[in-house]
């Protein structure tokens, strides 16, 4: 009868070392359960918030990085076109001294710059812009009110709405 297993005295079970309570799950209270659970639950969140957080600065970042690539790009052609505008000054010029042979040239510059976004200030009699005129002469005139183009003397231009060159004008108005 060796195989007999003793009979426990009492049917006592063994302690249980309390490190390892603590460490067992199965074995927690309750309590214990229910506030290491919201507790992991607040630190869920947290991390949450904070991945939300850094999910906003990266797309905040990306628009920013996205919005000084377009403006940098902008500004190169802006200051490409201010370089060409003596170009199309010079044609101006050989056309009113009658040379017609630059005029296709001219027209052909002038349609690619203006489909890219380029605008003329040409107009006369209109109201007189600071923004897109600049006076070199004024005539005083009893007539008007306020001061209105008269001639325009060389063209002006505008890059996507934004003045590059006011038009050089001759004014008419009160003094």
């Amino acid at each position: 009868m060796d195989n007999e297993v003793p009979a426990a005295e009492d049917s006592e079970l063994p302690e249980v070392d309390p490190e390892l309570e603590e460490q067992d799950p199965v074995t927690k209270k309750p309590e214990e359960a229910s506030s290491e659970y919201l507790e992991l639950q607040a630190q869920n969140e947290a991390f949450l918030a904070d991945l939300q957080r850094v999910q906003a600065e990266f797309d905040n970042f990306r628009r920013q990085s996205a919005k000084r690539q377009n403006d940098l790009v902008e500004q190169a052609a802006s200051s490409l076109v201010e370089k060409i505008l003596p170009v199309l000054d010079a044609c101006d010029a050989a056309i009113q001294q009658g040379a017609e042979d630059v005029s296709p040239i001219r027209n052909a510059l002038l349609e690619t710059l203006q489909s890219q976004g380029l605008e003329l200030v040409t107009e006369a009699s209109v109201n007189f812009d600071p923004e897109l005129h600049d006076a070199v002469m004024h005539d005083v005139s009893e007539e008007a009110d306020v001061a209105t183009v008269a001639e325009v003397m060389r063209s002006g231009y505008l890059w996507k709405g934004r003045t590059i060159r006011p038009a050089m004008v001759r004014t008419a108005g009160p003094a």
